[in-house]
């Protein structure tokens, strides 16, 4: 898990209260063997999961189809006629599929390309309830939305922020569940992790040899863990910048154009995002489907 999903050293867009809810699941990793010896899951081999994490087919009146994460038993070929696809990104984002977790942002562009190509499809909505997560999941989930052939809204259920609020804000509208949904966040940071007296104690010492020519090989990291953080506070500032002008070209014309307002990391609730141009309305999920049908 933490090689898999970069933890002790991507780059994140992600709320920080959230990422706390993850602080016992990462020190549990560091913690055991099995840290160590994690492996990639393949998600073809894996049973398809049921629940939270899913993606649905609502038919307004006529109940909904439902697949599972990866769009195996009940696939989006199988849609019938008129139907809008409901793709559901709860929890962290991440750029793979999650040990005994949700489908990573890969899985879900292929099930948007998925939806792209059939006719039954008129429509996707985005289900979206999370803190944000990986960086380049995050933007793997925005170039696919911006190869849409069909309406993508995004449903804001109570929490969007940082990647989360990137991918929401990518859609063509977006839409918040209530007055008290909370939007934001945008803003990156990395978390790095000196290891070393951990492993002293374990009586495991680490001698790196470098090429001669690889003088500024991981000094970046090397400076962080010694106290100087400047090096390292570029690499987040490129990364942000990136993420700052997805989110401003995505909603031109509708997002305040001071970024100073909405692109410092602050959460707001849901009528000041809208009186940002950060989000476009407040209304029923029930409604958002019935966009479609009228």
């Amino acid at each position: 898990m933490l090689y898999l999903h970069n933890i002790l050293g991507g780059v994140w867009f992600v709320e920080e209260t959230f990422a706390a809810n993850y602080l016992p699941l990462v020190t549990s990793y560091l913690t055991t063997p099995i840290a160590l010896t994690g492996h990639p899951r393949n998600a073809l081999q894996e049973e398809e999961r049921t629940g939270d994490n899913s993606v649905q087919f609502a038919a307004v009146k006529n109940g909904a189809y439902q697949i599972s994460d990866y769009g195996g038993w009940s696939a989006p070929e199988d849609a019938p006629k008129n139907s809008i696809a409901i793709i559901s990104i709860n929890g962290a984002i991440t750029k793979y599929d999650q040990d005994c977790g949700p489908s990573g942002m890969l899985t879900k562009a292929n099930l948007l390309a998925r939806c792209y190509a059939e006719d039954n499809i008129k429509a996707i909505v985005l289900n979206i309830d999370s803190g944000g997560g990986e960086g380049m999941g995050c933007r793997i989930l925005q170039e696919a939305i911006s190869q849409r052939n069909k309406p993508v809204v995004a449903f804001c259920n109570d929490f969007v922020a940082s990647a989360a609020y990137g991918i929401a804000a990518s859609c063509d509208r977006v839409v918040a569940n209530s007055t008290v949904c909370r939007i934001g966040s945008v803003g990156t940071y990395m978390t790095i992790v000196d290891a070393s007296k951990r492993l002293e104690n374990m009586g495991v010492k680490l001698v790196e040899v470098y090429a001669t020519k690889s003088t500024d090989k991981n000094q970046e990291f090397y400076k962080a863990i010694q106290g100087d953080t400047a090096p390292l506070k570029k690499v987040c500032d490129t990364y942000n910048e990136n993420f700052i002008s997805s989110i401003a070209n995505a909603r031109a014309g509708v997002i305040d154009e001071d970024q100073s307002t909405w692109a410092t990391g602050k959460m707001f609730f849901a009528p000041e995002a809208i009186s940002l141009g950060m989000i476009d309305e407040i209304d029923t999920f029930e409604n958002v489907l019935n966009y479609f049908n009228t």
